[in-house]
C-alpha cells in the first residue's frame, strides 16, 4: 500500500489541503496527517473533512511561541522529533511506498521538506513556484517556499507561469494545477453559506479591512497612514474591520485602537471562522487587506481587492484584473473606492479541480516506481 504523509503546520494549510487528502483516500492511498504544532489544528472543522484525525502529533514536543527566539526553539525541537517519528515509520514501511507532502510557504513547509531529506524520503511541494525575488519580503515565506521547492520530486504550481519558473529553477518535475487548491476551499464555503442562508453582516454597502502581516504591524507609519485613510473613507462607506489578536496589539501600541473603536461607521469584528469570513467578503463592495492567500481567493471570487502589502509578486493572481497594489501610496485607499466597480469580475469556474490533478499525478508517481522495480 502506498502511503502519503501530509505535513501540516497551520489551519490554513489544512483548509487548502483537505480536498486533496480526501480525494487521495478515495483513490486508495493510505493518508497520514502529521501536525507540526505551528497552529493547533486538533479542533479544526476541516480535519474530519480530510477523512481522519492527526496521526503523528509533533505539537507535544514544543510550542510555537510568537517571538523569534520561540519560533527557533520550536523549529529545532520539532524537526528533531519529526525525524525520529518518520524514521520509525520507515522501519515499518518500504521507503518506495512512502511520500511526504508539504504545502505552501510556512516554517512548517520548510521543516517538512528538511525532515524528508534527513530521513531520505521523497517529498512533493504543493503551491510551489511563487516568488517575490525579495528574500526579506514576504519574510520568512520567500525563504520557506524557495528552499522547500529546491529538492522536491514534484512541484505542484497554482499557475502556468509559476510552473515554468519551477521547471527552470528546481530539480524536480513541475506540474501546473492551473489554480490554487484554495479555490476548492472557497467553493466549499460558498456552498455552505448558501445552504445555511448566512445573512449579510451589514445591511448598508460596506468594505472589508483586514491587516495582519507582521511587516505591516511593526511599521508605525504604515499603520497610522492606513487607519487615517480608513477613518476618512468610513464617512463615505461603512467599514467592516476584521482584526487578529496581533493587529489589536499593534493598534494599541501605536495609540490607534480607540480611534477605530469610537468610530460608529466601523464595525469591529474579531477574526472569523472561514465560512463566515467568506460570507462577509462575498457581500462587501470591495476588500482592503494584506493577505497572500486572500489575493487568490478574491481573484477566484472576482472581488475588487486593494493589496496592502509592501511587496507584491508581479504575476500574482488577479493583479491588474480584480486587484490593485497600493504601492505604498496611502491615498490609493480613497482612489480605489472611486473606481472599485471597474475591478468587479466574474467568478472563476475551473474545468478540472487542482486536487484531481495532484492526486492523479501522485498515482503515476508510484506507478512509475513500480515499473522501475520490475525492470531492475
Amino acid at each position: 500500500m502506498n502511503i502519503l504523509y501530509f505535513f501540516i503546520g497551520t489551519e490554513a494549510e489544512l483548509m487548502k489541503m483537505f480536498k486533496v487528502i480526501s480525494r487521495a483516500r478515495q483513490e486508495g492511498f493510505i493518508c497520514r496527517i502529521i501536525s507540526s504544532g505551528q497552529n493547533i489544528i486538533h479542533n479544526s472543522s476541516f480535519l474530519p473533512m480530510a477523512g481522519g484525525a492527526i496521526d503523528i502529533d509533533l505539537s507535544e514536543y514544543a510550542s510555537a511561541s510568537k517571538s523569534s527566539g520561540g519560533y527557533l526553539k520550536w523549529f529545532v525541537k520539532t524537526e528533531r522529533a519529526g525525524v525520529r517519528a518518520l524514521r520509525k515509520e520507515m522501519e515499518e514501511h518500504r521507503q518506495d511506498h512512502c511520500l511526504l507532502v508539504v504545502h505552501g510557504d510556512t516554517l512548517s513547509t520548510l521543516m517538512g521538506a528538511r525532515i524528508a531529506r534527513k530521513v531520505h524520503m521523497d517529498y512533493v511541494h504543493v503551491e510551489s513556484g511563487l516568488r517575490s525575488f525579495h528574500w526579506l519580503s514576504p519574510f520568512p515565506e520567500e525563504i520557506d517556499r524557495f528552499f522547500s521547492s529546491l529538492h522536491s520530486k514534484i512541484n505542484f504550481c497554482p499557475k502556468d507561469s509559476y510552473a515554468d519558473y519551477a521547471a527552470k529553477r528546481f530539480q524536480g518535475e513541475s506540474v501546473s494545477t492551473v489554480y490554487n487548491t484554495g479555490i476548492e476551499t472557497l467553493y466549499y464555503a460558498l456552498e455552505e453559506n448558501e445552504r445555511n442562508q448566512l445573512p449579510r453582516p451589514i445591511m448598508e454597502p460596506y468594505f472589508v479591512l483586514a491587516i495582519h502581516r507582521q511587516e505591516n504591524l511593526l511599521n508605525r507609519k504604515f499603520m497610522e497612514s492606513t487607519i487615517k485613510q480608513v477613518l476618512k473613507l468610513s464617512k463615505r462607506i461603512k467599514c467592516m474591520f476584521i482584526y487578529h489578536v496581533q493587529t489589536y496589539d499593534a493598534l494599541c501600541k501605536f495609540g490607534l485602537w480607540e480611534r477605530i473603536q469610537e468610530n460608529p461607521d466601523i464595525l469591529i469584528v474579531q477574526r472569523l471562522p472561514y465560512c463566515e469570513f467568506i460570507n462577509s467578503v462575498y457581500h462587501s463592495e470591495f476588500v482592503a487587506a494584506d493577505g497572500c492567500g486572500n489575493q487568490q481567493e478574491f481573484y477566484y471570487l472576482g472581488k475588487p481587492y486593494l493589496i496592502m502589502r509592501t511587496k507584491v509578486e508581479d504575476d500574482s493572481e488577479g493583479l491588474g484584473w480584480n486587484a490593485v497594489y497600493f504601492q505604498n501610496d496611502f491615498d490609493m485607499v480613497e482612489r480605489f473606492y472611486e473606481q472599485y466597480q471597474d475591478y468587479t469580475k466574474p467568478r472563476i469556474h475551473p474545468e478540472v479541480m487542482p486536487s484531481k490533478i495532484i492526486v492523479d499525478r501522485l498515482k503515476r508517481y508510484f506507478e512509475n516506481l513500480r515499473e522501475e522495480r520490475l525492470y531492475d
